[in-house]
């Protein structure tokens, strides 16, 4: 699980893990979230900074917990942050 963004990566949103932490936190957050989630889930993220990102047109912050690597551009660098 990724703790930062690192720039020149791609990321997407994905439930899994949006769940795992969710029900870590609060789980009436999860319950209220439910439908939102499945409409965000595979959607790519907008880096923001090495701690938020942004999903497309609808603006959500997402954070890193919540998010899958798809594409590593920068293996050498993997620990530096935007």
């Amino acid at each position: 699980m990724s703790k930062q963004f690192v720039k020149g990566n791609v990321y997407v949103f994905t439930k899994k893990k949006y769940m795992k932490e969710s029900c870590k936190t609060n789980s009436k957050s999860f319950v209220n979230s439910k439908i939102w989630v499945d409409q965000i889930n595979g959607n790519k993220v907008t880096i923001d900074g090495n701690q938020y990102g942004s999903l497309g047109k609808m603006g959500m912050l997402v954070v890193p917990e919540w998010c899958k690597c798809i594409k590593n551009n920068n293996p050498k660098i993997e620990s530096e942050a935007i």
